[in-house]
């Protein structure tokens, strides 16, 4: 392949990862509203029940990395409990505000 034919190969590469990119945003937002809603929507009790198993999940999979050693492991669990903790705050605030 020549240096034009490899440039043209890694730029549509490229294109095809930031579509996929976009695609996997678009989902997550999705997801994080459905999800921020249901919980917003839930008594107290359930809310903060489910809140709780949640939390307690990320944490036993955090030490689980930590154990392991799996550094890559660990920051996408702390990736996953900021995104959480930011639903859950949506949650709380919106069902504090409509009850």
């Amino acid at each position: 392949m020549s240096e034009s034919e490899l440039l043209q190969a890694l730029l549509q590469r490229i294109a095809a990862l930031e579509a996929r990119e976009q695609s996997l945003t678009a989902a997550s937002n999705a997801y994080q509203a459905i999800i921020t809603t249901i919980l917003g929507n839930l008594d107290k009790t359930t809310r903060d029940k489910i809140i709780t198993m949640i939390e307690q999940a990320h944490e036993i999979a955090y030490v689980r990395a930590a154990q392991r050693c799996d550094e890559a492991k660990k920051r996408k669990i702390k990736q996953a409990d900021d995104v959480a903790q930011r639903m859950f705050m949506v949650a709380q605030g919106k069902a504090s505000q409509s009850r």
